[in-house]
């Protein structure tokens, strides 16, 4: 199997991660979207634009498939995957750089949603739970957009480090030839 379809059926896998996760968050009512763990899986195993792209479809299909909220959050998706696959692609995976790599992906990514949260939806998304702590945030000194933003951040971070940190132990503990795609085990092979 060449490099290419090998790249291209691991994209597949982690929009299919994606969609799964989204959909266990929303019928739990979880405060936390699991959406992400497929979008970090590819950045860091196949860089930025994987990321990005994996966050981009999973977001799309979710968005057909009833989550239309999904649709207009996959630009914050894409964000994160693409500063997830900055900071973690061919660079040594490690918990504790993870807790601060976290926070610097959440960050832009939390303003973007709390933006798309304010002025497309007024605070009101698929997921309950954000919803009720937005509006009930919205009432104080943060107002809407602050109490968006302050509700993204804490929920995003905790929902991108779950992410983080189960797919830093899962590709510690794969074969090589599932994470890396740099033609090595091919060499090896020729040798």
């Amino acid at each position: 199997m060449s490099n290419r379809t090998k790249k291209i059926t691991m994209i597949a896998l982690a929009v299919a991660i994606n969609i799964v996760g989204s959909k266990i968050a929303l019928a739990l009512s979880l405060p936390i979207f699991l959406d992400s763990i497929g979008t970090i899986f590819a950045a860091i195993t196949l860089g930025p634009v994987a990321g990005g792209l994996t966050a981009l479809v999973g977001g799309l299909i979710n968005g057909v498939l009833g989550d239309i909220f999904a649709i207009y959050f996959s630009l914050s998706g894409v964000l994160m995957g693409v500063i997830a696959g900055l900071l973690f692609y061919k660079k040594k995976l490690s918990y504790v750089h993870a807790l601060w790599k976290c926070l610097i992906i959440t960050l832009p990514a939390s303003a973007l949603s709390a933006c798309i949260e304010t002025f497309l939806f007024g605070g009101i998304t698929s997921a309950v739970v954000t919803t009720v702590i937005i509006q009930a945030l919205s009432q104080t000194a943060l107002k809407l957009l602050g109490g968006a933003f302050v509700t993204q951040a804490v929920t995003d971070y905790v929902d991108k480090l779950v992410a983080i940190m189960l797919v830093i132990t899962c590709v510690k503990h794969l074969p090589y030839e599932l994470t890396h795609f740099d033609g090595k085990e091919t060499e090896e092979k020729a040798a």
